[in-house]
């Protein structure tokens, strides 16, 4: 294997670990049904924890081009480092290799391959010089401008969806787009690319590129379910259909609560009401915050791994969202149930502990709430990499059988003076289930002075301090089990 193709194949494992995901931000009375979703905390080395999440992904690789290149790789797409649902695809010969590109001020804009279907397009884009060399690493045109835009188009010309300030790392940039993220969204015919600016150079790079889904199409099956259960929590799950094709195996979900339910959420949310650090979405975490667990069952009884549905698209302000939920493929012609087997819900919770950081840091403090421990390890300054200001950083084990999540807004932070100090970023580990049935998390937070809007330097560590928690996320089992005949 020559040094080029190693390159490639380490880009590739790179792109598996280039996933954002964007965290729930409550709609406006006024928004539209359908509310894209933003990130609000944000760091270079901690993993945010926000509201709640969906997944919108764009993957970001770094690769060297070699003579060797095509030959080396029939598809980029079925090299290690994507989906697996992807690299099956594009090994059963569902890509487009489309090599149509644009030149202009001596950059060559080009797009290399395409992998579409009715749930997601996968795009893979390469700038090189107009003589076809690569760029050299250092080039400043490794990264385009905000302006620069990826859309997708529909039969009319429309714009559907579109990706601004696509990143390149050393000339190959990769995008994604998931598709019927709106009801009734139709299938897009054409691929549109317009970047202004390159690096220091402007420019007119345009390209309109076909999307053909034929293939994929006709390989794609839907299996009409239809089905509705009701949670003994109240929530209505209505099962529309899953879809098969050959990316991915597609759950789409409709759920709500009923109107004996809605009674004792208003109940839940007047106990959150002026809680949390974000006291105006307190009142709706009863309502909106929950997750449903699932695994697929193969028909020896074997059982895949349990996850979380994603993308929840959120159809008014009291819990009625429309998820879609991607998974690898299900293997053709083989049976499988879908077991729905757990629901996370968001409840009011009571836990506050007064400490001295000075005691603290000598001996842990424990805080027992039922069966849940809390134990308080430590807490110190420490200065943000980006700010240069000085935070409060503390360290937190919870020991608990239910309780799977803890958001950042849910800890509450008060000195003797009545400053609050809130949770702006934190990492979350965990260790495997004990013999009692507990599980321990461990919670990494920074807390910055919320007094100021982009938060106050915290000089010295306060004399006293006390730690609240306001709400916790439990995990309550259940059982739906849906047939999925031979796909």
């Amino acid at each position: 294997m020559t040094n080029e193709e190693r390159q490639i194949q380490e880009t590739l494992r790179k792109v598996a670990g280039a996933v954002e995901t964007p965290n729930f931000q409550m709609p406006s009375k006024n928004s539209a049904l359908h509310v894209r979703r933003r990130p609000f905390y944000r760091s270079k080395r901690w993993a945010s924890i926000g509201i709640a999440s969906a997944i919108v992904l764009g993957l970001l690789g770094t690769m060297q081009v070699s003579p060797t290149f095509a030959a080396y790789v029939k598809s980029i797409f079925a090299q290690d480092g994507f989906d697996e649902g992807v690299q099956q695809a594009a090994r059963q010969g569902f890509s487009e290799t489309s090599n149509l590109s644009v030149t202009d001020q001596g950059i060559t804009l080009e797009v290399k391959e395409i992998i579409a279907d009715p749930v997601q397009v996968m795009v893979a884009l390469m700038i090189k010089q107009a003589d076809g060399k690569p760029l050299l690493p250092t080039y400043s045109s490794a990264t385009n401008a905000e302006s620069n835009a990826v859309e997708l188009l529909d039969a009319k010309g429309e714009v559907m969806t579109d990706k601004w300030g696509t990143t390149f790392e050393e000339n190959v940039g990769f995008v994604r787009f998931i598709l019927g993220e709106k009801e009734h969204e139709p299938l897009p015919k054409t691929l549109s690319i317009h970047f202004d600016e390159i690096g220091d150079r402007k420019g007119n790079w345009k390209l309109q590129v076909p999307i053909t889904m034929a293939k994929t199409t006709a390989a794609t099956t839907v299996l009409p379910v239809n089905q509705t259960q009701v949670t003994k929590h109240g929530l209505k799950m209505t099962l529309h259909q899953i879809v098969n094709t050959p990316t991915a195996t597609r759950i789409e979900l409709e759920t709500q609560w009923t109107e004996a339910a809605k009674k004792q959420l208003e109940q839940e949310a007047k106990k959150l009401t002026g809680k949390t650090t974000n006291r105006a979405y307190a009142p709706f975490l009863p309502y909106q915050q929950y997750r449903l667990g699932y695994y697929y069952e193969g028909t020896d009884g074997s059982k895949g791994k349990e996850r979380l549905m994603g993308r929840s698209h959120s159809i008014d302000r009291y819990g009625h969202f429309r998820w879609i939920t991607d998974d690898d493929p299900l293997p053709k012609g083989k049976a499988a149930t879908l077991v729905i087997n757990s629901f996370h819900k968001a409840i009011p919770y009571d836990m506050s502990v007064t400490f001295r950081p000075d005691e603290l840091n000598k001996k842990p403090v424990i805080k027992q709430v039922g069966e849940d421990i809390f134990t308080l390890k430590s807490i110190k300054l420490v200065t943000d990499e980006d700010s240069g200001k000085q935070e409060m950083e503390m360290e937190i084990d919870v020991l608990s059988k239910d309780i799977t999540r803890i958001y950042l807004p849910w800890w509450v932070l008060q000195d003797g003076q009545g400053t609050t100090y809130r949770a702006k970023m934190g990492g979350q580990s965990k260790e495997p289930i004990d013999q009692s049935g507990r599980e321990r998390a461990t919670y990494k937070i920074r807390l910055e002075d919320s007094r100021h809007w982009e938060g106050g330097e915290i000089t010295k560590l306060p004399e006293k301090l006390t730690l609240r928690l306001d709400a916790v996320q439990k995990k309550y089992p259940l059982e739906w089990r849906i047939p999925v005949p031979n796909q």
